[in-house]
């Protein structure tokens, strides 16, 4: 004769053996993987006036640079200092921009809104203090790899 513990034992090894192995439902009904999403990254507009107030609002000015010209051609201006963060402008090659502030290797710049129509886009003069860059020019972040730096 089978002692009853050893029945019980058996019985409750058996039922969890066929818990774990069922995942609750029809291998039909099941969402295909999906890819790995980046974060959301916020936007971060760029700031100006680093430097104090006996000196030009944004440290430097460059130019675009090492562009592929079998690639897309143009440098993404992003919302923020990374690569996941929204694309809110395009430039191409040789466009000269204002280097306002720098972020681990990204860049934030300022720029006229047309290339053929020179602004004055306010940051080659000193600021009172550091701020956020208001306009009336576009502004944005791009990678350092991609700005030669002219003057500053």
């Amino acid at each position: 004769m089978i002692p009853l513990n050893r029945i019980r034992f058996s019985i409750t090894f058996f039922l969890l053996f066929c818990a774990a192995c069922n995942d609750g439902g029809d291998l039909s009904e099941r969402e295909p993987p999906r890819a790995r999403e980046l974060p959301s990254v916020s936007e971060r507009p760029v700031r100006i006036g680093f430097d104090g107030p006996r000196f030009d609002a944004c440290y430097g000015y460059g130019r675009v640079v090492r562009l592929n010209p079998r690639g897309d051609n143009y440098l993404s201006v992003r919302a923020a200092p990374s690569a996941s963060a929204d694309e809110v402008d395009r430039i191409g090659m040789g466009r000269g921009v204002s280097m306002c502030q720098q972020t681990g290797n990204w860049i934030g710049i300022v720029y006229p809104p047309d290339i053929e129509q020179p602004v004055d886009c306010g940051v080659g003069s000193p600021v009172p203090n550091v701020r956020e860059y208001e306009g009336p020019c576009k502004s944005g972040w791009v990678n350092e790899n991609f700005i030669q730096l002219i003057a500053g």
